[in-house]
């Protein structure tokens, strides 16, 4: 590879493989990682590893799901620098950064549901969403998600995400290094094109997290699966926020931890 060539979401690399008590040489390919940087306002925000692919997507993800806009237009100008991975980013009425991230606890004796910011423990109101969903559509969903990057099958270095509508095969999908990069790729893509969340069943390839179901609740997505499973705090909350829960998917079968309302037997009618 030459040192100005473009960077791709994967880099060759030359190893030595080790195979039935033999060394030789294997030319391989390994996921591609970058330092970008987001400066809103001329303020440095984050410094954040992640593919260097769908870079405008997480931008626009990772400023709402982390409070630092309220909508997709709140962003009035975006610029990439691809050779110092700095986004350069304008913002109307930004929120102050120093007001994000203060963690709270909900009482609970240690079991109680954990927030990263007051915004958060703000909107945990319910989802009211009635989408129902066959169980058959979200076992096919993830085992499209699981075949389908090119990207994960040649390195083995990446989680995908995608967002399918009322259980439909998506019609995108996003992979990272970084699980909650892939998510906020995702919903910044929704919120680009206007998307109604409402009926919007988010799925990814790994661990279920906290971090996550925030993530998930700011766009008022009501259905969330993953391969993966699910941490305790992510239960709680999802109980709490009124998410459909459902992990480690698999070919016939899968777990719904919260609100098994929205998931329909094989046959069942939807409302």
């Amino acid at each position: 590879m030459h040192d100005d060539a473009p960077l791709g979401e994967m880099l060759p690399f030359t190893i030595t493989r080790y195979r039935d008590n033999t060394l030789s040489g294997e030319d391989t390919h390994v996921a591609a990682e970058v330092p970008l940087t987001f400066e809103v306002n001329d303020r440095e925000i984050a410094t954040l590893m992640c593919t260097p692919s769908h870079l405008k997507e997480f931008a626009w993800g990772f400023l709402f799901t982390s409070g630092f806009i309220k909508s997709a237009d709140d962003i009035s100008s975006f610029s990439l620098d691809d050779t110092r991975w700095r986004a350069d980013i304008q913002v109307q009425d930004p929120v102050d950064p120093d007001l994000l991230g203060r963690r709270v606890y909900t009482s609970g004796c240690g079991k109680g549901v954990m927030y990263t910011s007051m915004m958060e423990l703000s909107s945990r109101h319910p989802i009211p969403g009635d989408v129902q969903i066959h169980g058959s559509d979200i076992i096919e969903v993830i085992r499209w998600l699981q075949h389908c990057s090119d990207l994960h099958r040649i390195t083995g270095g990446v989680h995908s995400a995608s967002a399918s509508i009322e259980g439909r095969i998506p019609d995108f999908f996003i992979d990272d290094i970084g699980r909650h990069n892939a998510v906020d790729k995702v919903l910044g893509s929704l919120l680009l094109n206007k998307t109604d969340c409402s009926r919007v069943m988010l799925v990814c390839t790994g661990r279920i997290s906290s971090e996550i179901l925030h993530k998930a609740r700011r766009l008022e997505i009501p259905v969330l699966a993953s391969r993966g499973a699910p941490t305790h705090q992510s239960i709680l909350l999802a109980e709490e926020m009124g998410i459909t829960l459902v992990g480690f998917v698999r070919p016939t079968n899968f777990a719904v931890f919260t609100h098994a309302r929205r998931i329909l037997e094989n046959g069942g009618p939807k409302k």
